[in-house]
């Protein structure tokens, strides 16, 4: 086995803009739906309350009396240059974030955008390629402006084709000299855990919400497939790229009514990258369809869009992997079984390195697409000494096994081109809105009231991943690590 990643390679981080940068109302912006996420300290970890949302709750959310870490997240906003330093002294070759749509647009459908949002990225993407680390943007992470769920009804509306693909303008106008590597939409697959966040559907305002949110896919596709064409005909050099969470399930036991489940699982998520990289819907993603009464509305002209602007390279998210059992599961992704041989956080995540290995092989199978890992890391309670370290030898363990798992794809053949552990600094949970769920190699001093310092501090994990990318991963394989 070869145990050196090629020199193109890039090593680096990634974070969303809404659960970095914080200033949710300043220089002109505006509200998204991450805005009004509130921490719910009761609330176990592994209830995702953000998911599926109806009218009641949200104005719940949007009225109550609540605390909204993401308002403020780590004041990524106002310290970027801090941030970009620290990640700079840890030999980060790239950081995968996104541009605010409410930033730019601060409610999604004006006319024209907001330009001290513009200037906030203009500063940020300069002082980053000046430290030698590369931007690659997510258009959309999460972002949605709140004013296009409340007046379109989300992605389900037709009409946010048009607004998104504007904002796409405008931003690849703005930013393609010192961008090239683009992720039109953040995990377009992962519907069935952040649903809200993705598509902004209400469920009390639609008749058949599965339905509906495969529309809204639908939606996000075109919306895709027209931004990717605006980008290659603005710049030829422009890389645009689909993203996937990966949710590649295995069979809980050797029987075929498991086998079975487990492959007609996969191939629904599949389906969200076929369509963007084949350009066309499988006949799979249609009987399915038929089989469950759902009747999408698809426009003369969205089929040819699609065929003919496919993505250049595929993003993966992996975190952990699940099981299916055919006696308990059925075809909703969201039904899964732990895998009883892993050890899993205590957010329920089961930790499987292989999975990695056999998950982004089976990708390269498929698609022979150019790929990257978008985001991969280890969720857990850190503990800040009286000498101010950290000593996360669980996460050097975690993040060890998946690069060499990664190591391994490309030694297979996999043309893989950069890895970006999610985050390389703490932020806001996705999930949960909490800041205690620390993913980074640097210890970001806030709590999950926003309270503390706000000081900088490497834990041991950043000596150990900056040493794996000045060898270019062999020291993944030394023992004395």
């Amino acid at each position: 086995m070869n145990k050196i990643f090629p020199d193109s390679f890039m090593f680096g981080g990634a974070i969303a803009a809404n659960q970095a940068e914080g200033a949710f109302e300043q220089d002109g912006k505006g509200l998204s739906t991450a805005d009004i996420q509130p921490y719910l300290p009761n609330v176990p970890k592994t209830d995702l309350h953000f998911n599926d949302m109806d009218s009641e709750t949200l104005k719940k959310y949007i009225e109550g009396d609540y605390y909204y870490p993401k308002r403020q997240g780590v004041h990524f906003y106002e310290r970027y240059q801090e941030y970009i330093d620290e990640l700079a002294k840890m030999h980060c070759q790239t950081l995968r974030l996104s541009i605010a749509w409410t930033r730019i647009f601060p409610n999604g459908d004006e006319d024209s955008p907001n330009e001290k949002g513009l200037q906030f990225y203009d500063n940020l993407f300069d002082y980053m390629l000046k430290k030698g680390i590369e931007p690659i943007v997510t258009i959309n992470h999460y972002e949605l402006p709140l004013n296009l769920v409340q007046k379109y009804g989300g992605w389900y509306n037709r009409k946010l084709i048009k607004l998104f693909v504007n904002y796409s303008k405008v931003i690849l106008d703005r930013y393609h000299k010192q961008v090239k590597y683009w992720i039109v939409i953040n995990q377009i697959n992962l519907i069935h855990f952040e649903a809200f966040a993705s598509l902004g559907i209400l469920m009390d305002k639609v008749d058949n919400y599965q339905e509906a949110k495969y529309q809204a896919i639908h939606h996000e596709f075109v919306a895709s497939a027209m931004a990717t064409k605006y980008a290659h005909e603005l710049d030829s050099s422009l890389k645009m790229g689909v993203m996937l969470a990966d949710s590649l399930v295995d069979p809980m036991t050797p029987s075929p009514q498991d086998s079975l489940l487990a492959f007609k699982r996969n191939r629904l998520q599949y389906y969200f990258g076929d369509v963007p990289i084949r350009g066309e819907y499988p006949q799979f993603i249609l009987n399915y369809f038929k089989d469950n009464n759902i009747d999408l509305q698809i426009k003369e002209g969205d089929l040819e869009v699609i065929k003919e602007n496919t993505a250049d390279f595929l993003c993966v998210s992996y975190y952990y992997t699940n099981t299916v059992d055919a006696t308990k599961d059925s075809m909703e992704p969201a039904e899964v079984e732990k895998n009883p041989y892993i050890k899993a956080n205590e957010w329920g995540w089961g930790i499987n390195p292989n999975g990695l290995y056999e998950h982004i092989s089976a990708y390269w199978d498929r698609y022979h697409l150019p790929m990257m890992i978008g985001e991969n890391g280890f969720g857990y309670n850190d503990v800040l000494t009286k000498d101010k370290k950290v000593h996360d030898s669980y996460r050097i363990d975690y993040t060890n096994e998946h690069l060499i798992a990664l190591l391994k794809a490309i030694n297979d053949g996999a043309e893989i081109f950069a890895y970006c552990s999610w985050a390389p600094f703490d932020i806001i949970s996705a999930g949960t809105a909490e800041m205690s769920k620390r993913y980074g190699f640097i210890f970001v001093d806030y709590d999950d009231y926003g309270n503390g310092s706000g000081q900088l501090i490497p834990k041991d994990s950043f000596y150990w991943y900056r040493k794996v990318i000045d060898t270019r991963g062999t020291f993944l394989f030394k023992e004395d690590k």
